[in-house]
């Protein structure tokens, strides 16, 4: 059964630091999490998912930077689990860029 919801968040994915511009459009529900972001990312852009990844964006709660994505101990920053965040929380009119690295 699919989930409802009330929002289509519309994200313009673009490569930096190549000429020309390298990018897509992509039109998610409001229910994704940040793994579900990451999929839709990786389809839009045909890639095959081999590297580690993570979001850096505002948290709007905070002010502060925040990575979200799958948490590594090895790398010794905090990385919020993307399977547990939730876009909607993150995104709206004011915060509205994020770097997916």
């Amino acid at each position: 059964m699919k989930k409802k919801y009330n929002q289509v968040y519309q994200f313009k994915i673009t490569l930096k630091g190549i000429k020309p511009p390298i990018w897509r459009r992509i039109q998610v529900p409001e229910t994704y999490t940040f793994w579900d972001l990451h999929v839709a990312i990786q389809d839009a852009m045909g890639w095959i998912d081999y590297h580690l990844h993570e979001f850096e964006l505002e948290n709007p709660s905070t002010g502060l930077k925040q990575n979200i994505g799958i948490p590594n101990e090895d790398f010794g920053e905090e990385v919020l689990p993307e399977l547990k965040q939730k876009i909607a929380d993150y995104f709206s009119m004011e915060n509205r860029t994020a770097d997916y690295v």
